[in-house]
């Protein structure tokens, strides 16, 4: 719903540039970001990886008003074409929705896990903000605002989510000091950190656990273990891991849900809704945040 003056709900979206990066397919975080933005009159652009290319296509055919541009952060000529789009116009919000670790990451005791996976996780998902930050600084216009995606991992050990909980940490980090820096030209940064959300990369690290199902039986979270044994009874013994992975989340989601203050689960649409706010005016004096899209979970203890 648009009002008289283009301004969908009030948040003063309507032509505002837009760049989503980390887009994978339909159930991406990222995703549904875009298709957030881009449903409040703002003119979205979204980056993706090469290896995505099949299914971003088919989103983007199905949503012609979105643009797409390769935007792998680990390759410096594909983020200096992306943002070097942005040079004759400006560009009102970033939105960074990357992470990535090996499997090892996930699957191996934390003392065991190499410095090179450790090196590529921290690269891609936390030092990877402060890249795209700089690429996209000369086209950053005032009151601009760069959104990160975290997870409460980043807070407490969640095991498994492995190392990763680490990188989300350093990602914090990365906003507060980004902050500061972006501030003197009244940027803001900030990041939305949600609860479990179904989606590729949470089906990704649920397959990694299962190459080695024992990983998963001995888990030491209480929540993800009886997710594990609940999906594993209900799930035919012949069920493909990606079944499995599936039926795993939604009981790990359900079981966070009743530890919550609000008994509910969470949604991309819930993380979107938290993207627009912080992306509009009325957030433009909120910076180097992280809000919790939790339904609670980050202030309560409920066993």
């Amino acid at each position: 719903m648009v009002d008289s003056a283009g301004s969908a709900f009030g948040l003063g979206l309507a032509g505002k540039q837009v760049a989503v990066l980390g887009v994978a397919d339909e159930t991406s975080l990222a995703w549904g970001i875009a298709e957030a933005f881009r449903q409040h009159g703002a003119v979205v652009t979204i980056g993706y990886q090469q290896r995505f290319l099949s299914r971003v296509k088919a989103l983007l055919r199905d949503s012609p008003e979105i643009r797409g541009a390769r935007c792998d952060v680990t390759n410096p000529a594909e983020m200096e074409a992306f943002f070097a789009a942005f040079a004759s116009t400006r560009l009102d919000v970033l939105v960074h929705a990357i992470a990535y670790g090996p499997p090892e990451v996930f699957t191996s005791d934390p003392s065991a896990v190499s410095a090179e996976a450790f090196a590529q996780m921290l690269r891609v998902s936390a030092f990877s903000l402060g890249e795209v930050t700089r690429y996209a600084k000369p086209h950053l216009a005032e009151w601009g605002s760069v959104i990160a995606l975290s997870y409460q991992a980043s807070l407490r050990a969640q095991p498994f989510y492995g190392l990763m909980g680490v990188a989300k940490s350093a990602l914090e980090g990365m906003v507060r000091y980004l902050a500061v820096e972006l501030g003197q030209r009244r940027v803001r940064v900030n990041a939305i950190s949600p609860g479990p959300v179904a989606s590729l990369a949470a089906l990704g690290i649920m397959q990694a656990l299962l190459q080695d199902r024992s990983t998963l039986a001995r888990q030491r979270d209480r929540v993800i273990r009886e997710a594990y044994e609940t999906a594993s009874l209900r799930t035919s013994a012949a069920a493909e891991d990606l079944e499995l992975a599936s039926a795993i989340w939604s009981e790990l989601q359900q079981g966070v849900a009743t530890r919550c203050a609000i008994e509910e689960t969470i949604s991309k649409e819930d993380v979107a809704g938290c993207a627009l706010f912080l992306g509009s005016d009325l957030a433009r004096k909120i910076t180097g945040q992280v809000v919790h899209v939790d339904c609670g979970l980050s202030s309560t203890i409920l066993m």
